[in-house]
């Protein structure tokens, strides 16, 4: 069995006398991360470099991950290589359970990572998760209902949001179904630029603790503004979430002109309905001012090796070819996602629609840089107070200041 390996070492991966190369190696991905002929190309590169060892690959739900995870690495066979979702790698890094790859940062042409995906993957100065790829959000619409309701171009700031919704309200209002804008109510990824917009945040860091500062004026007038127009313009439910209350389903069926989600989900709606490839359009959230989109969350995924993988050296190196330029280019072009460097950020200068959500990604913000940030995101205080707003169970001073409270103790436990 391979141990670690210095870096730098060109034979780390070539097993020391009296040793034998690994049979196998065990990689968790999530569901729907890669295409499937991105990591079979990853696959036949890593073969060709290590006869003799095979890649399993098994595929992971994100329902019930971060569950999964603890106790895979806890056991005593983790897998060997693992996909964690950016706001989870301190978590995992903090309880012991991942490799410190900080030597491998020269190898692995670090200095071009995005920084957003560069600080999940870091703990206290170190490298325990290597940038996979990122993914944004922006406003999907149908350029069809924009036309008929005598929108001529895209909105450039939160005033001309409004008055579109208002436009597509009006005209196709008559549908009890219909939604200028459809909002879950849960849909805490989506709210969060317009806190961020107002200068707001979700907690901060107050010496050596955190608060919550969801409940500071800057971030109840980004929510404020979110409720009256999600209380006018959607029909989705306040108590649903984006995924089991899809946005990509009513804006393909018409019932909904604008939603605001991943640039994968325009695939999604092309596949259900692609009559409308041509009527699909996008547009960067709107901040308040026409000079400067609202920030979004740079979410995405990190790729770590466990720390007691019984082949790190092979894991490693698997995890280099999937973050090495040549994967990263076909999961850009192939898959639609962000690629981990700021150098391969120009492969989608062309698509009127991936280009969108890559410029989106310069103004990017990231959740607390807390391992304690899992605990928050596992619970439900996001999605509460949401709910809480939208169905008016609580005004927004009042949701805000059970938010900011739960997240304070949370962080601090």
């Amino acid at each position: 069995v391979l141990g670690v390996a210095g870096c730098g070492d060109d034979d780390s991966t070539t097993p020391a006398a009296g040793t034998e190369q690994a049979k196998d190696i065990t990689v968790w991905l999530m569901n729907g991360s890669a295409p499937d002929e991105v990591i079979k190309a990853v696959n036949a590169d890593f073969t060709a470099a290590h006869p003799g060892t095979t890649v399993k690959v098994e595929i992971q739900q994100w329902d019930g991950i971060q569950e999964k995870t603890t106790t895979a690495l806890a056991g005593n066979n983790p897998p060997d290589v693992l996909e964690i979702g950016n706001t989870l790698v301190s978590k995992f890094a903090e309880s012991g359970g991942l490799a410190d790859l900080t030597d491998k940062k020269g190898d692995l042409g670090a200095d071009s990572w995005l920084q957003g995906l560069t600080d999940a993957g870091t703990l206290d100065g170190k490298l325990y998760g290597v940038p996979y790829y990122a993914g944004d959000r922006a406003v999907i619409y149908r350029k069809d209902l924009f036309a008929k309701a005598g929108i001529t171009s895209p909105p450039t700031d939160r005033a001309s949001f409004v008055a579109a919704a208002d436009k597509l309200q009006r005209t196709f209002g008559s549908d009890p179904k219909f939604s200028a804008l459809y909002f879950p109510g849960q849909y805490w990824y989506a709210a969060l630029p317009f806190v961020w917009d107002e200068g707001g945040d979700v907690a901060v860091k107050d010496g050596d603790s955190w608060k919550g500062a969801l409940d500071t004026p800057q971030s109840q007038a980004g929510l404020s503004w979110l409720k009256d127009v999600v209380t006018k313009y959607s029909k989705a439910p306040v108590n649903g979430n984006e995924n089991d209350n899809d946005p990509a389903v009513p804006l393909g069926e018409g019932k909904a002109a604008m939603i605001i989600d991943p640039g994968w989900k325009v695939g999604v709606v092309l596949k259900n309905k692609p009559a409308l490839k041509n009527q699909i359009g996008v547009f960067p959230i709107p901040g308040k001012t026409a000079d400067k989109t609202a920030p979004v969350f740079l979410g995405g995924s990190n790729l770590a090796v466990s720390e007691g993988s019984d082949a790190p050296d092979l894991a490693y190196e698997w995890v280099k070819l999937l973050a090495a330029d040549k994967a990263q280019t076909q999961l850009a072009t192939v898959g639609g996602v962000i690629p981990n460097k700021t150098t391969l950020l120009d492969l989608h200068a062309k698509d009127p629609i991936l280009s969108v959500f890559d410029a989106a990604a310069k103004n990017s913000k990231f959740t607390p840089a807390t391992p304690k940030w899992a605990n928050v995101e596992s619970s439900t205080i996001l999605q509460d107070m949401l709910v809480a707003i939208f169905s008016e169970k609580k005004t927004v001073a009042e949701a805000t200041r059970d938010a900011s409270e739960a997240i304070t103790k949370t962080l601090n436990e």
